[in-house]
Parts: C-alpha cells; sequence; structure tokens
C-alpha cells in the first residue's frame, strides 16, 4: 500500500532542470541527448522546457523574476505535469539571485554539469537548494572563494569522488532508473512512509552511487497549455478599481447573490437582507427595469439573456472598506469562484447583535477549488462541525479551511503556493457551499491544535496584515 502511495505521488510528476553555468549546450549535446531519446523514454512522455533562449526546445519560458511571473509560470508547468511526466528544463547560462530563488519551487532535482568551478560556484551560490535534490558534475567550487557552494556540493548526492568527476553523457542506460530513484529519496524526505523510508535509509548508499547521471534532454512538439489556475489577485485588484461591471445572467443566477458580491467588491461590507433588497431595486431603475417582476422563489431572477450593471454604491457607507479592502480583495481571491464574498467577519465575543464568530465565511459555488495562498505543510482532518478539514501550517502561522467538499492534498504533504488544495462543500454545520477560514499563530502552549501543532486565533483580518503583508 505504502509503495502504491510513493508511486502515486511520483506520477504526479517529476522535474529536472539541467544547467551548464557559463556555456550553452552545443548541437552535438543536442544530437546525443536526441540519440539515447528512445533509451530514456521507456513508455513515459517526456518533454523539455527551455528556459535558456537558445532554443534547444519548441516550448521556450522564462524563469520568473518576482512573485506574480513565478504564479503564472508554475500554473503553466502544472498544467504540463498532466499529459507528460517526467519534465526536464534547460537553464540558462547565467542568473541573477531573484531568478535562482525560485528553482527550488519549480525542480525537484536539479543537475550541474561544471565546466567552469569558478562560474559554477557563483552560479550554485544564487540558488537556495534546501529542499531539492543537487548533482554536480565536475570539479567542485574553490572553497575560499565560493563557501556557500563548496557546503552545498559537499552536502549533495555527488559529495563522492567518482560521481562528480564523470560526465553524465556515459550512462545514458542507468539515467531513468537512478533519476527515478532519486525523485521517489525526495518525495520519502518531505512524505514519510514508515515502511518504505526504512528501506531507502537502510540502502541508501546505493541509491548515493546509484545517482552518477545527468539528465539528457530532447524536444517534443507541443504548444503550452493555457493554466486554469489563473491569477485571481491580478484579476480582481484590476476590476474592483473600476466603477461598475456588467453580469449576463442565465435564467437560474437570482441577482441577490450578485448584489451581495457586488456590495462586498465594491464597498468591502458584510450584506444583509435590507441592504441587498435596496441595492437590488436601485440597479433596476438604474437599468431600466422599474416595475419588472422577476421573482422567482422570493428571489429575484432575471430572464436568460438579460445584462445587468452593477455600479458602485456610493451611498453606502464605505468606513470599513477604507480600512479592510484591501484584506478584502485577498481573501476573495483565494478561491477561483470569480463571485465569491464574505458573508461574515471574525468576532472574538459574542453579542446581542451577532454571534461568536472564529473566523470568516467566504460564500461560494460549491466545487470551486481553495488555492494555497504560501507554501506549508498540510494537514487533514474532520470533525462534526467542521465537516471536511485542511489546514497550512508554516513556521509561524497556521491556516485552515473548514466545510470542505474534496481534499486535493495527503496529510503530511508539502503545498506550493498557488496549489489548488481542496473544493468548497457543505460538510458539517453549514447552510450553503462557502469556506470558514480560521487563521492562527503557532505557540507551544495555544489553545488550539490541528496535527501536532499549537496555535491561537487571530482575526482573519488582522492576520493579513500583520503576517501576510510581511512574507
Amino acid at each position: 500500500m505504502q509503495k502504491k502511495v510513493l508511486n502515486n505521488l511520483y506520477n504526479q510528476g517529476s522535474i529536472t532542470f539541467f544547467a551548464v553555468p557559463g556555456e550553452n549546450l552545443s548541437k552535438e549535446a543536442l544530437e546525443t541527448l536526441n540519440k539515447i531519446a528512445l533509451d530514456l523514454s521507456a513508455g513515459a512522455n517526456f518533454i523539455l522546457v527551455d528556459f535558456s533562449s537558445v532554443h534547444l526546445s519548441t516550448l521556450q519560458l522564462k524563469l520568473p523574476k518576482n512573485t506574480e511571473e513565478f504564479k503564472q509560470l508554475y500554473s503553466t508547468i502544472q498544467g504540463l505535469k498532466k499529459n507528460h511526466n517526467p519534465i526536464f528544463g534547460i537553464l540558462p547560462s547565467e542568473i541573477t539571485k531573484e531568478e535562482g530563488m525560485f528553482i527550488p519551487f519549480l525542480c525537484r532535482v536539479l543537475v550541474i554539469e561544471a565546466t567552469n568551478n569558478k562560474l559554477s560556484g557563483h552560479y550554485l551560490e544564487n540558488i537556495p537548494t534546501e529542499n531539492i535534490a543537487l548533482l554536480w558534475y565536475g570539479a567542485p567550487p574553490p572553497q575560499k572563494e565560493f563557501p556557500k557552494a563548496y557546503k552545498k556540493v559537499k552536502q549533495s548526492y555527488t559529495q563522492n569522488k567518482k560521481i562528480h568527476l564523470q560526465h553524465p553523457f556515459n550512462f545514458p542506460d542507468k539515467f531513468k532508473n537512478n533519476l527515478t530513484n532519486l525523485h521517489k529519496i525526495e518525495i520519502l524526505k518531505k512524505n514519510p512512509l514508515e515502511g518504505f523510508l526504512k528501506f531507502f535509509k537502510k540502502f541508501y548508499w546505493i541509491f548515493l552511487l546509484a545517482a552518477i547521471v545527468t539528465p539528457f534532454f530532447f524536444t517534443n512538439e507541443l504548444e503550452p497549455t493555457l493554466s486554469k489556475n489563473r491569477n485571481r489577485i491580478q484579476e480582481r485588484d484590476r476590476l474592483t478599481s473600476a466603477p461598475s461591471f456588467e453580469y449576463l445572467f442565465d435564467g437560474n443566477e437570482h441577482m441577490e447573490r450578485i448584489g451581495r458580491y457586488a456590495i462586498g467588491r465594491f464597498n468591502a461590507l458584510v450584506t444583509h437582507e435590507a441592504m441587498v433588497k435596496n441595492y437590488i431595486q436601485v440597479t433596476l431603475e438604474e437599468n431600466g427595469y422599474k416595475n419588472v417582476n422577476w421573482d422567482r422563489n422570493g428571489l429575484t431572477v432575471p430572464p436568460k439573456g438579460t445584462y445587468i450593471k452593477f455600479s458602485r454604491p456610493d451611498y453606502l457607507e464605505s468606513t470599513q472598506g477604507d480600512s479592510i479592502g484591501t484584506a478584502w480583495k485577498y481573501w476573495t481571491s483565494i478561491l477561483t469562484d470569480s463571485i465569491s464574498y464574505i458573508t461574515e467577519l471574525y468576532h472574538e465575543k459574542g453579542s446581542d447583535t451577532q454571534r461568536k464568530h472564529n473566523g470568516i465565511d467566504l460564500a461560494s459555488r460549491f466545487g470551486a477549488r481553495i488555492l494555497a495562498p504560501f507554501a506549508a505543510k498540510a494537514y487533514t482532518t474532520k470533525d462534526e462541525r467542521g465537516g471536511v478539514i485542511i489546514g497550512l501550517v508554516r513556521k509561524e502561522d497556521v491556516m485552515i479551511f473548514m466545510h470542505c467538499d474534496k481534499l486535493l492534498y495527503l496529510n503530511g504533504q508539502e503545498v506550493m503556493a498557488g496549489d489548488p488544495i481542496a473544493t468548497v462543500g457543505t460538510t458539517g454545520h453549514t447552510t450553503g457551499p462557502h469556506a470558514h477560514i480560521v487563521t492562527g499563530i503557532v505557540t507551544k502552549n495555544g489553545s488550539k491544535s490541528i496535527g501536532n501543532i499549537r496555535y491561537n486565533l487571530i482575526d482573519p483580518i488582522q492576520w493579513y496584515y500583520d503576517y501576510h503583508q510581511k512574507n
């Protein structure tokens, strides 16, 4: 069973990056890669991504230099992983620290052929390699000149002299099996499987000596597909600054839902029934529908094909929007539902007009995906009130999503920022599809817990301003 889980995680896609610092791959090297393509494929569907801009592949992409570019590239690669495994990437001969910081989040294995150990040392110092497997071929970088790179090489899988002095092109027949083993070792580090982990630890030296080859890349005719994980934050920021938006009704959607979304988007207000009713009346009059009867079971449902323009309700107070407007946009962009809005805020204590509420409620369509706002470790659980639950845990803070329908990550897996982690559902105590979001600060004696992590609650709006903007 554990072997099946490991193979399943591996089959989700392995990505290996290859670099020759200071030089480009020669035509002869590329021809060699093509000649051994049949030996390497053996039923697997490989793909080569060229980040070096030297036209070695029809699929050319650029390394990200900021968070927004990283999210877009990560989404594209996730789309490629669905039909191609493994994926190889050729890195540029030179990289900046801005580019290097994202490499560990894109690949699991990094191979560097050190044709010039000084250039390679400088190259490696721009890449944090704590969370990836490093294979190094050639002489190690000078220790005095590049202490960080020298330390990384000594701690890598290539610390044996016989390994880092061998040329990888000499071992095409062993390439696939050795690389597969190395990827699985990295998976086991982050997702320990008790029985298999003991097996790998016992025979660790075998895998260390076996990892003596470097990726061979070959081209494949492929057009990159658009990812379903659109950059919702950028889109939401652009739309929120607009004074109005138009919505095409399908004959089933009601104006109350779109009205609640519009008020929240423009004024960052949690709506109540009277507020929504008044806004719908004003909106209908502004669109020339003063005396229409679109009532269906107490809801206003325009006929199919009706366009309604929703404008900013300037007559409503915007004090709350002025104070939490950016946080509102952040939280509503976590879901892939373009029409999501907050239905209840955090209330530390109950009162005559509001109940005690330990998080925020985000209304959404059933099945909308919840996107991880940051890289973390996933914890999954289930209880009667919260239903299906997934939590994201970092060093300082936690974020928990309740009432999920389906979980897209296993307990203990490492999550990448932007990954779909679950879908919105109605499990537990809920009157409709929504995500109940809880945020907390990790502390040894915290009053709450998920897995073996203890934490204290914090208002998600306060969390956004105190912690999100610092990271």
